[in-house]
Order: structure tokens, then sequence, then C-alpha cells
């Protein structure tokens, strides 16, 4: 098996109010991913994130769940992905309610559905409905300025970690280049040896 390339952006492992975390509050071992909604293989990590990690039986691999911070953070490649902006905006509005994590699901499961269509936003109402979200406040807060503020920032923060695709994970500020799901898990299993 081959070593993971890693290489160290510190700034990356400051943790903001502003971020989005899941798994331990603690902030020991932080894992960050940078992602795009729109992006086929960011959709490929969330996926086996949430069935092989998250809802997993498996005693140690539940640790990685109960002793990492996950902060998710949005990098959208509008040049490749024209509505991943748009996307990133309404997991962000619903965030403002709590369901951030529930409208990422969302965006994943039903990528294919909103990424072909020519008005998204009618789908991610729909979504926001179906999370049972106060609809007149999630569309005030799609066009919020303080959303595209959150947004550029997590982007500005990718760039300055030379961040150049999705989805791109940094562990414990180390950017890890992965090859398989496997690795990635082994990796994390690895990180969680060594902590004390």
């Amino acid at each position: 098996m081959n070593k993971p390339q890693v290489t160290y952006y510190p700034e990356v492992n400051k943790v903001s109010s502003s971020d989005h975390i899941k798994w331990s509050p603690a902030k020991k071992i932080i894992l960050v991913e940078y992602s795009d909604f729109q992006c086929p293989a960011c959709k490929l990590f969330h996926d086996y994130i949430r069935q092989e990690l998250e809802t997993t039986k498996d005693p140690k691999i539940q640790e990685i769940v109960k002793k990492i911070t996950f902060v998710f953070r949005s990098f959208p490649l509008t040049n490749i992905h024209p509505h991943s902006l748009k996307a990133a905006k309404a997991a962000e509005a619903a965030g403002r309610q709590n369901k951030f994590y529930q409208m990422a699901d969302l965006l994943f499961a039903n990528q294919d559905q909103w990424a072909q269509s020519d008005q998204p936003q009618g789908l991610f109402l729909a979504y926001a409905k179906e999370l049972k979200l106060d609809a007149d406040q999630f569309q005030k807060d799609l066009s919020s300025s303080s959303i595209q503020t959150k947004i550029q920032s997590d982007i500005r923060s990718g760039e300055k970690a030379q961040l150049t695709a999705t989805p791109t994970f940094y562990l414990q500020g180390n950017k890890v280049s992965v090859t398989s799901f496997a690795e990635f898990k082994q990796l994390l299993l690895d990180t969680l040896a060594k902590s004390p």
C-alpha cells in the first residue's frame, strides 16, 4: 500500500464558530473536508462516510465518530459545477435552522436531480419543506450576504491551503491524499491509535 502524501496547513485546523461540526465536539483530532455539493466524487465520499463510518456497528470504527471532530467546508467549483454555489447556500440556509447536515444529506442524495435542473432553487425549497424548515426564513437566508460571506470564507481558507480539487481532506492540518476508502479509514484508525 502506498503511503498517503501529506502536506501541513495549520490554518485549516482552526475551527471557527461558523464551521459545521459533527461527531466529537472535543476538537482534539480534527478532520476537515472541503467539498462541492455538485461534485460526483464528493457524493461518493459523503455516502461512504454516512454508510461505513457513521452507521457502523463495528466498535473500532465507532471510535472514529466518537473521537474525531468532523468539519465540513464548502468549496464550490463553479467553473465546472454551475449549481454548486446555489447548493452551498441552501445548506448554509438550512444550517441557520440547525439542519445543515440534514440538507447536505438531501443535496448529495438528490445530486443528479438538482444538478440537471434549470431551476434548482425550487428543489432546494422542496428539500427545506421536507426538513420542516421555516420556508420564508430559508428563502431569506438563501439571499443573505452573511451566507455568501461564510462560503467565501470557506473558499479562501481552502485556497490558502492550495486546494484545487474536491473532495479534499485535512487531518490535524495535514492535507491527505488517499486512493481508496479503505486507505482513508485506515488513516483515521491509525491517527486514533497514536492519540493519547
